[in-house]
């Protein structure tokens, strides 16, 4: 996906500062790319596509395999892992179970506002009430069992978040909640004029892992160039 479409998904992720959103729904989808079906992938894409050869070559890439230890092991699920075309075809496959489903069934069935903001495979659900985010959580476990798919039971929950999230932390005697989405942490902040934002810093664990690249670049570049002695 290019950067675009990443400043799109958060741009549309900041509606939060203009829309009734009071809770969060952050979900995670065990093994993703592993665990695509690809019969129920081949008859999403039968749904626009017509060519029947586009499709047959679409399955015989899903079917190819990989070799691992100089032996070949067949793929019956999943997408293969670095090929430019899985992105593609993952993304079309959410399009169908998460996206229209959500369009279509979540936002008839809750009573405030809702809204599913995702870039690729990973999604949050911006929600007004408690109990519809409660409802949506356990209409995701079912949705994506019905596909051949779970959530990680330790990555989803409900939490709260907006422009009311530091008001209540400080009530309750706790940190405002934050979340991480696309590699950067969001919290709940002001702008200059005092109005509630939605913050964002690059997530810890993204930072510290560039950290560590850098310098085990800089270790192995240091001595390649002599240093010019100064007279």
């Amino acid at each position: 996906m290019s950067n675009a479409e990443l400043k799109n998904t958060l741009y549309k992720l900041s509606s939060i500062m203009r829309k009734p959103a009071n809770h969060i729904v952050e979900a995670d989808i065990k093994g993703f790319f592993d665990n695509v079906n690809h019969d129920m992938l081949l008859e999403f894409l039968s749904i626009r596509v017509k060519d029947s050869s586009l499709i047959f070559l679409i399955k015989r890439f899903l079917k190819a395999g990989y070799i691992d230890n100089n032996l070949l092991v067949e793929t019956d699920v999943g997408t293969p892992q670095g090929s430019i075309l899985s992105p593609l075809l993952a993304n079309i496959f959410l399009h169908y179970v998460l996206d229209s489903w959500f369009e279509q069934e979540v936002k008839t069935h809750t009573r405030g506002y809702c809204e599913l903001v995702r870039y690729a495979d990973d999604y949050v659900c911006l929600v007004q009430y408690k109990d519809d985010a409660n409802k949506i959580v356990s209409a995701l476990y079912k949705r994506f069992n019905k596909y051949g798919l779970t959530l990680h039971p330790n990555k989803t929950r409900v939490f709260s978040f907006g422009r009311f999230e530091k008001q209540n932390a400080n009530s309750w005697n706790r940190k405002a909640n934050t979340f991480t989405f696309l590699g950067f942490t969001h919290f709940c902040d002001k702008t200059r004029k005092g109005y509630f934002k939605v913050g964002r810093k690059t997530a810890m664990k993204k930072f510290r892992a560039k950290i560590k690249e850098l310098n085990i670049w800089l270790k192995q570049i240091r001595n390649l160039i002599p240093t010019k002695i100064q007279k």
